[in-house]
């Protein structure tokens, strides 16, 4: 089942940044992700089951769960959640995915689209259910 043992890529979407996944079984997969939105960061760290379809050759599907945590500095941010940036602002959670992941043509290139929700601890931030991207993998 699995393609490759590590991969790097860029991520498009809701937000932009990168992405680092290596698989530690056959099935199960570590990713780290680093990203830029609300011109702040947030990194995370997520465990992934990879599963076959069957119908479509190249195709998987994953689900995981992991955390992130993200800052914002005054003066160059304004999340949406905050009337006005008075302080340095952290938001840290717990994050779910899933997503399917595509070989092109049996290369190393591989192109993922993910659904990614997240649960912030902190006021006014709680749930992010917009995070969706694309991915486009190298494999080595």
């Amino acid at each position: 089942m699995k393609a490759y043992n590590t991969s790097i890529g860029i991520r498009g979407g809701t937000s932009v940044g990168g992405s680092v996944k290596r698989f530690v079984t056959d099935r199960d997969a570590v990713e780290l992700m680093v990203f830029t939105r609300w011109k702040g960061w947030v990194g995370n760290l997520l465990y992934e089951r990879h599963m076959n379809i069957r119908e479509f050759e190249g195709l998987e599907w994953y689900v995981g769960a992991g955390g992130h945590y993200g800052m914002w500095k005054v003066g160059k941010s304004e999340p949406p959640w905050v009337y006005k940036a008075t302080e340095d602002y952290a938001a840290y959670g717990l994050d779910l995915i899933v997503g399917l992941d595509y070989n092109i043509d049996h290369s190393n290139w591989f192109i993922s689209l993910d659904w990614k929700p997240s649960y912030n601890f902190q006021d006014f931030t709680n749930l992010w259910w917009d995070e969706t991207a694309f991915t486009l993998r190298y494999s080595f």
